[in-house]
């Protein structure tokens, strides 16, 4: 990998007194008025859940009932469990998670979901054939994600151009927290690329948010800026990323993705993807056929593959 250069040093420091003023304004308004945006709330205590959970309790769980009665609780019929003594609502007591679950863009996507649990792994790739483009190459990327807290994760990826590396991409991302009554989730994510050889470098600086509609919609996006410098020049583009998915079941989610880099004059780059995921287990599929415009090229077809494997924990 090459040296870091001086710029690029002070690029990172730049980035990082960015990221903690963007946290602090999202911060003040909560403190000021005695409230906060947790990343994973504490769940209220729900009693009197007995007849619904019932068909999830194990052997156990019948144990401890049993238990419970034999040390005199045997007047406590279950429809009087709201009153029943502490230890016995302790037993019943759900916590669901309340961070929502969010498919993940195709193109653009995630560095694991947004309010990831610590020690989730995972490794994918990214396929693009040259659709409709004769003498291009295939390009493809790996690339490794890590959980190294709740709620923050760390991305580093090779982009190929068939057999040949051709740069070395780092990203962070974190979470900053729930709203809409843990409807909604945002955060923040910060990807720098730099060419393999010469000195182009891209920074992309973004905040994400999903929102859940009803049980089988969402919407994610991603907004932000892009920084990049080639031997030409230097340009600065507004990022915007909607997705909407509409999970047909737990395995199948169909989407539409749409990316845009709006630079000066007007110049943008633009995709529309729509896109199919596929879960099994601890692997996913996902296939996006659609048409994309990038300068100084015209419309022209595109096609995107990626294959997902999660190897940690994971709660989403």
């Amino acid at each position: 990998m090459p040296k870091l250069t001086p710029q690029l040093t002070r690029l990172g420091l730049r980035l990082t007194a960015v990221l903690t003023v963007y946290g602090g304004l999202y911060a003040a308004p909560a403190i000021s008025h005695g409230q906060h945006l947790p990343l994973v709330a504490e769940p209220p205590t729900i009693t009197g859940q007995r007849h619904r959970d019932a068909r999830t309790s194990g052997p156990q769980d019948d144990a401890s009932e049993t238990n419970l009665r034999s040390n005199g609780d045997e007047s406590t019929p279950d429809s009087d469990l709201d009153s029943a003594p502490s230890r016995y609502q302790e037993k019943v007591t759900v916590k669901p998670s309340h961070i929502p679950r969010m498919p993940e863009p195709l193109l653009f996507d995630l560095m694991r979901p947004l309010g990831a649990e610590r020690g989730e792994l995972e490794v994918n790739t990214l396929l693009r054939p040259p659709v409709g483009r004769r003498g291009q190459s295939v390009t493809w990327a790996p690339e490794i994600e890590f959980a190294f807290a709740p709620g923050h994760t760390v991305e580093f990826e090779l982009p190929f151009e068939d057999g040949q590396l051709e740069a070395f991409k780092f990203g962070l991302q974190g979470t900053l927290g729930t709203f809409r009554q843990h409807r909604s989730i945002h955060g923040w994510q910060a990807l720098v690329e730099r060419a393999r050889l010469g000195r182009d470098l891209q920074l992309d600086m973004l905040h994400l948010a999903g929102h859940r509609i009803g049980q089988r919609w969402s919407v994610f996006t991603m907004q932000g800026a892009r920084f990049k410098r080639t031997a030409q020049q230097r340009a600065v583009k507004g990022v915007f990323n909607p997705t909407v998915f509409r999970e047909v079941s737990d395995r199948l989610v169909l989407g539409l993705e749409t990316n845009l880099a709006l630079g000066a004059r007007r110049r943008a780059d633009w995709v529309v993807l729509p896109q199919t995921h596929v879960e099994w287990r601890r692997y996913s599929f996902q296939f996006g056929l659609g048409v994309e415009r990038t300068l100084p090229h015209g419309i022209r077809p595109t096609m995107a593959i990626r294959l997902i494997r999660t190897l940690g924990s994971a709660g989403h």
